[in-house]
C-alpha cells in the first residue's frame, strides 16, 4: 500500500540521499535560503505540495504555506492521489512557480511571486496557474527583466494532479521574509507624503455602497481616490511608495502594502464584529503592517447582502470555480459595506491631523 512519508527538516540533514534532492539557495544581499526540491514529484494546484514520485516524500517545513499538513496525510486526500496519479498530466524541465488558481492577488504577492527572485539558471519555462491574469503574468516578466533570465515558456496548469519530470520547485518563506524581499527588490526611490483612499467601487464584494457619500470629504482632507484595479502593477507600487496615509476597504488594494515603506498610517475598513471564523483572514493586512511599523486602525462599517445572480450565471470564473457558489452567497466575507457616514467623516478629518 502507498505511503506517503513525512519528512522534516532533521531528517533532510541527517539523510544524505534527501538531502541531494535539494539545491540551496543563498542570497547573501537578504540573508535568505531557499531549499529548491529538484527531479521528478507530483503536484497539486491548489497546495502546490509536492510529493516525490519514488518514495512519496513530503516535505511539510518547506511547503506548507498556510499551515494545512494535516491535510495530505489523510486517508482521503491518499486515497485521492492514487486515484489520479497514474492518469495526471505530465509536465517536464519546468521551474513550478504557482500562482493562485483562482487569480487571487493577495495569495500571488504574499506566496508565490518572489519564488522567482530564487531562479538562478539564465533561461526557464515557468509553471503558473492558466487563471493567472495578463496583470500578473507582465509582472513575472517584469521581475525577470530586473533579473535579466530569459523567460522561455509558459506550462500552463490546470486543477489537479501534475506528474513534474526533470523540474524544480522552490519552498516557501514566511511573511517577515516576504516583506523583506519585497523591499528589497522594490526599493522607494521618493518620499512618501501622500494620503490616498483606496477605492474598491468596481470590486465585486466589499465595495462601500455609500462611497459616494464620503468622497467630497475625502478630497477637501487632501485624499486622493484611486482604484488599483485599473492601474498596472508596477503603477500600484509607485503609488503606493509615495504614500504615507492610506485608506481602504479590505481588499486586494492593500496587498500593496508590501511595497509601501515603513511607518505609515492604516485605516481599514471591515465588518464590524469579526467572528473567530475570519479573524485570521481580516488580519492578513495588518500582520504586513505589523513587519513594517505602520500604526493600523480598523474601522467597522455594516454588512450588506449581495445580489451576485448576474455574477454565478457567467461561466468559467476562477472565483465561482475555486470559491464555490453557495459560499460566495452565504459567506459574509463576500458582502458590500455600509459606512456610517458621519463616524466616517470624523474618522476622516481626525486621521489628517495625526
Amino acid at each position: 500500500m502507498l505511503k506517503i512519508n513525512k519528512i522534516l527538516t532533521k531528517d533532510i540533514l541527517a539523510n544524505q540521499d534527501i538531502n541531494k534532492l535539494f539545491n540551496n539557495v543563498f542570497l547573501s544581499e537578504q540573508n535568505i535560503r531557499c531549499p529548491i526540491l529538484c527531479g521528478n514529484f507530483y503536484i497539486d494546484t491548489h497546495n502546490y505540495f509536492p510529493i516525490t514520485a519514488n518514495d512519496y516524500h513530503t516535505f511539510p517545513e518547506q511547503f506548507d504555506w498556510q499551515n494545512r499538513s494535516l491535510i495530505f496525510y489523510k486517508e482521503s486526500f491518499k486515497k485521492n492521489f492514487i486515484k489520479q496519479k497514474d492518469s495526471c498530466s505530465e509536465i517536464s524541465n519546468a521551474y513550478i512557480l504557482g500562482t493562485s488558481p483562482g487569480n487571487n492577488f493577495y495569495r500571488n504577492i504574499s506566496t508565490f511571486l518572489y519564488r522567482l527572485y530564487f531562479i538562478t539558471e539564465k533561461e526557464i519555462n515557468l509553471a503558473i496557474h492558466r487563471n493567472t491574469s495578463n496583470s500578473i503574468r507582465e509582472f513575472i516578466e517584469y521581475i525577470l527583466d530586473i533579473k535579466q533570465i530569459k523567460l522561455g515558456k509558459y506550462i500552463f496548469l490546470d486543477d489537479g494532479f501534475y506528474y513534474c519530470k526533470n523540474s524544480n520547485i522552490p519552498a516557501f518563506i514566511n511573511k517577515k521574509l516576504t516583506v523583506q524581499f519585497y523591499e528589497y527588490l522594490f526599493p522607494s526611490t521618493s518620499k512618501s507624503n501622500e494620503n490616498i483612499y483606496i477605492s474598491r467601487r468596481n470590486a465585486k464584494w466589499r465595495k462601500v455602497l455609500n462611497e459616494t457619500d464620503y468622497t467630497d470629504h475625502l478630497t477637501k482632507e487632501g485624499f486622493q481616490i484611486v482604484d488599483f484595479e485599473t492601474l498596472s502593477i508596477k503603477k500600484q507600487i509607485e503609488k503606493i511608495q509615495k504614500s504615507k496615509k492610506i485608506i481602504a476597504p479590505h481588499g486586494s488594494g492593500l496587498t500593496n502594502l508590501f511595497f509601501s515603506n515603513k511607518k505609515n498610517k492604516i485605516v481599514e475598513i471591515t465588518q464590524k464584529n469579526i467572528s473567530k471564523e475570519f479573524m485570521e483572514i481580516y488580519l492578513k493586512y495588518k500582520m504586513i503592517s505589523n513587519e513594517k511599523e505602520n500604526e493600523h486602525l480598523f474601522f467597522g462599517a455594516d454588512l450588506v447582502d449581495n445580489d451576485h445572480t448576474n455574477y454565478l450565471k457567467t461561466r468559467d470564473r476562477p472565483e465561482k470555480q475555486h470559491i464555490g457558489a453557495k459560499n460566495i452567497k452565504k459567506n459574509p466575507y463576500f458582502k458590500n459595506f455600509i459606512v456610517k457616514e458621519k463616524e466616517f467623516k470624523k474618522l476622516v478629518s481626525n486621521f489628517h491631523k495625526r
